[in-house]
């Protein structure tokens, strides 16, 4: 069923009519919003623990038949909580090692509270992976400890979405990931919660807590809103109020981004301090924190700021104060009407002011807010099991079953849904999707397409889509077993006007070492097309689809692959969060082609990036900023390559981002005869060096980067009073180009996943 991007499937239309559009303000009248209802029609597979003997009268234990359906929990199955509200007196725990998990209620029609024992934790999973949890309030009546822990010590878990939760009055925290360090939880999202009145809301603090995401969260009167230590973090597009001692605790082991937040009478937004991993904080609005040391305090790697506005603090403090000698901080367009200036006075650290570029914040008060107090549900669910007769049980042909459910689908229109419940599903044809205004999915990871068709061929089709939603399916995943399908998922268009939300779907790629087979592929798209992605995973392809407008909130695991000679290029290509391991490059940008991406985490991988030039293409330009480089070869003899450029022509911005401890060297290689500018600014190398290639052809340029334990053997990052800086103050300006892409990376951000931001 639809997870947390539900409004796009109404809100696209708004969006596009919205891009030159600015940004709408919450008056003070306006009352803050809450979770939106969700009124679902159950699928044929949902587990209701009213059936179960649950009340949701507020008055009756309801305990034991929630727990009777959590016992009940294996791989694939929804645990479904209708409107109500249920009391809790005993803590309640779903235990894996399970995969695929969904447990879902009506928004803030539903609700769970605490009435046990002082210091409780009213929910726990225990090794749940590719699961959701959806619209439930969690109530602590300023008795439970914590509303949900993530207790993983059964299995590593990745590509958990928490989507329109709200959690109120929890004495520790709303949401703590475990600290044994047995597991971790990582690649994990929040969208659309809400957090009130909590010591805490979102606390994790181990290794490998790694790559959380929050977009469009609220926090109200917490103590620390968002505490990371150790792991990291993307907070975008967030709203904190009141936060008593600071919203962001950031002690991260890898880089880490804060873009597009506000904060209003808090007593500090900020607290950061790593020596190794980088920061970027962009275009946020803070008013009335009432810390006299400022709003934001920095000690530790290098730091990105811009596009910030500080209003209405302590009298004559500035509001950023740098703590750490030599500390790198590169700003640009930032204020502090009333203050002093914005960087307290007096510091020893090292800042690089960038001249304005041709864009601008987009944000203008501290009061805007982003959570949705309406989402949209399916009007109508078409069940391929139910209605139409597939099977599901990876023995029958499910592929004309399948095919009538989404003809029903698209033949009412209405934002109804095919459904396709847990279960492995034959494919022996290609199932086409056209038309408007549905959507097509399932359960998530456990609803499942698997090719028996003709080696080669596409398993779904989808051509000029109109306000379509494909979502929470698996199409061609290597989970499924062996295929011989050559495309999992192909996106096809005109010049005509389309738009496709791609939403929890996982194709072919995860840990498998081949960028180019099989997985999500978009070919020849128009310059009217615009495709979103608020969560994939697996390979994505892009060919002669550079007029189009991509925007990928949310992807992991596989390669992306930018391929095609086509020359025209009015579109754009925006990624976010982005992660990718056990691969063979993270991306492959050909033929010269532009991308910007703010947050790539690539991790044991054999190597980085490669870029491609191809004669007869213009000029590129590629914006990558990160959280962590890291690679992993069973030949230790070699080491992975950073950047590989091959004739690539245009410009090249790496960073911020972190350089991490595993090989002793970063290289940079670069071949033929095309100029290309290299810029590497903002960088941490932890316990490793640079080693860039001398080549005619490729100009590097430095700024701002930092090493840590390098031993001396950086042969470009000196470390002496002028550091590794080869761009005088007077050319600073050749970084605007990377900050204006990340301008409008944000502004597309906003303007599609947020068009009437409040």
């Amino acid at each position: 069923m639809k997870s947390a991007g539900g409004t796009l499937a109404r809100g696209i239309t708004a969006a596009m009519a919205l891009l030159l559009t600015g940004c709408t303000v919450l008056s003070a009248a306006q009352p803050p919003a809450q979770i939106p209802v969700l009124a679902w029609t159950p699928g044929s597979d949902w587990v209701s623990v009213k059936a179960l003997g649950a009340l949701g009268d507020g008055q009756a234990d309801d305990s034991a038949a929630i727990q009777k359906a959590l016992d009940g929990v294996t791989n694939g199955s929804t645990v479904y909580l209708p409107p109500g509200t249920y009391r809790v007196t005993k803590p309640l725990r779903v235990q894996g090692p399970l995969i695929g998990v969904t447990l879902i209620g009506h928004g803030r029609d539903t609700t769970l509270v605490w009435d046990g024992e002082a210091g409780g934790n009213l929910f726990t999973d225990d090794g749940l992976a590719e699961s959701r949890f959806v619209g439930i309030q969690f109530e602590g009546q300023g008795k439970a400890a914590i509303g949900f822990f993530h207790d993983s010590d059964h299995r590593f878990e990745t590509e958990v979405r928490h989507q329109h939760l709200a959690f109120r009055n929890f004495t520790d925290a709303a949401i703590r990931a475990n600290h044994q360090d047995k597991y971790a939880l990582a690649e994990t999202e929040f969208q659309n919660c809400l957090f009130e009145d909590c010591r805490r809301g979102v606390v994790f603090i181990s290794f490998n807590d790694y790559n959380f995401t929050f977009n469009a969260c609220e926090f109200r009167r917490c103590g620390i809103a968002i505490e990371c230590s150790h792991g990291n973090f993307y907070a975008r597009d967030c709203h904190f109020e009141g936060s008593r001692e600071v919203d962001i605790h950031s002690a991260p082991e890898h880089a880490s981004s804060v873009r597009r937040c506000t904060s209003l009478g808090s007593r500090a937004f900020i607290r950061y301090g790593n020596p190794v991993a980088p920061m970027t904080i962009q275009d946020c609005q803070v008013a009335g924190w009432t810390n006299p040391d400022g709003a934001i305090s920095l000690s530790g790697a290098p730091v990105l700021l811009f596009d910030c506005t500080f209003t209405d603090g302590p009298e004559g403090r500035a509001p950023v104060r740098i703590g750490r000698e030599g500390q790198r901080l590169i700003v640009s367009e930032n204020q502090a009407p009333g203050a002093p200036s914005v960087i307290a006075k007096g510091h020893k650290g090292r800042v690089y002011a960038v001249p304005a570029g041709k864009r601008r914040a987009c944000l203008t008060s501290a009061r805007q807010r982003f959570l949705r107090p309406t989402a949209a549900v399916p009007s109508r669910l078409f069940d391929a099991r139910r209605d139409f007769g597939a099977k599901g049980d990876g023995r029958t042909d499910d592929t004309a079953a399948i095919q009538k459910a989404i003809d029903a689908a698209r033949t009412h229109g209405q934002d109804a849904i095919a459904y396709i419940p847990s279960g492995l599903y034959l494919v022996s044809d290609t199932l086409r999707v056209t038309g408007a205004n549905y959507r097509v999915g399932g359960t998530g990871f456990s609803s499942r397409l698997a090719w028996r068709g003709a080696k080669g061929g596409t398993m779904m089709a989808i051509h000029d889509p109109q306000h379509i939603t494909l979502e929470s399916i698996a199409i061609g995943n290597h989970d499924a077993g062996p295929m011989s399908n050559g495309i999992d998922i192909l996106q096809t268009g005109t010049d005509g006007p389309s738009h496709m939300i791609y939403d929890g779907v996982f194709v072919f790629g995860m840990y498998q070492r081949k960028p180019f087979t099989k997985g999500l592929h978009f070919r020849g798209l128009g310059e009217k097309a615009l495709v979103v992605l608020p969560h994939v995973q697996g390979n994505l392809r892009f060919t002669d689809s550079a007029r189009a407008t991509v925007l990928a909130n949310c992807s992991y695991e596989g390669s992306v692959v930018v391929d095609g000679k086509a020359p025209q290029r009015t579109g754009f290509l925006g990624f976010m969060t982005r992660l990718s391991t056990i691969t063979t490059h993270g991306l492959y940008l050909r033929d010269n082609h532009s991308i910007v991406m703010s947050d790539f985490y690539v991790e044991q991988a054999d190597d980085g990036y490669v870029l491609e030039g191809s004669a007869g293409c213009p000029t590129g330009r590629a914006v990558i900023q990160g959280a962590k480089v890291d690679f992993t070869h069973a030949d230790k003899a070699r080491d992975g390559t950073v950047l590989d450029i091959r004739d690539y022509a245009g410009e090249v911005f790496f960073g911020p981002n972190q350089f991490y401890a595993s090989l002793p060297r970063v290289p940079v290689v670069h071949k033929g005869e095309r100029e290309v500018d290299l810029f590497l600014w903002g960088n941490c190398f932890y316990k490793t060096h640079l080693e860039a290639a001398k080549s005619p052809a490729m100009r590097l340029h430095l700024l701002g980067n930092e090493g840590v334990d390098v031993e001396g053997k950086d042969k470009v990052l000196t470390h002496e009073s002028r550091g590794n800086d080869n761009l005088p103050p007077e050319r600073l300006g050749r970084l605007i180009p990377a900050l204006d892409d990340l301008r409008r990376l944000g502004e597309l951000d906003l303007r599609i996943n947020h068009p009437a931001v409040r």
